[in-house]
């Protein structure tokens, strides 16, 4: 039991930090789901990039964990209702599905922020 929570930051955070990759790789393609009220779509693509694979290590650690958390809920929930509820009037076939993974995990990052790492963290050693 002790180490559920630390399995379940790595199987929350897996995804996460690949999509962050995904936003090095794939640039030019995501650019253009950056909302176009926007500005530089390729630096929110970077910049969100940055946060997604940071954010994700630092939950996976157990190191600044409310922090990298909230961070992470906050794009979740941008991302959801910026770049997926939109596209549920156009038809999109993928729209709800994103959408749903996104305010999903955005839930998981608040139950972390607000129950914290658990013992098996950078954290959690510093408490011991």
């Amino acid at each position: 039991m002790k180490y559920f929570p630390l399995i379940g930051r790595i199987l929350f955070v897996s995804p996460i930090v690949l999509f962050g990759f995904g936003h090095f790789a794939n640039a030019e393609a995501m650019s253009g789901m950056v909302p176009s009220f926007l500005p530089a779509p390729m630096l929110i693509v970077y910049a969100t990039g940055v946060l997604l694979v940071l954010g994700g290590i630092g939950v996976a650690a157990g190191y600044k964990v409310k922090e990298s958390s909230l961070a992470l809920a906050a794009f979740l929930l941008s991302t959801a209702l910026l770049v997926w509820a939109p596209q549920l009037s156009t038809g999109g076939d993928m729209a709800l599905p994103m959408m749903m993974r996104d305010l999903g995990l955005a839930g998981a990052a608040f139950l972390l922020a607000y129950f914290g790492p658990g013992p098996v963290s950078v954290e959690g050693q510093k408490e011991a």
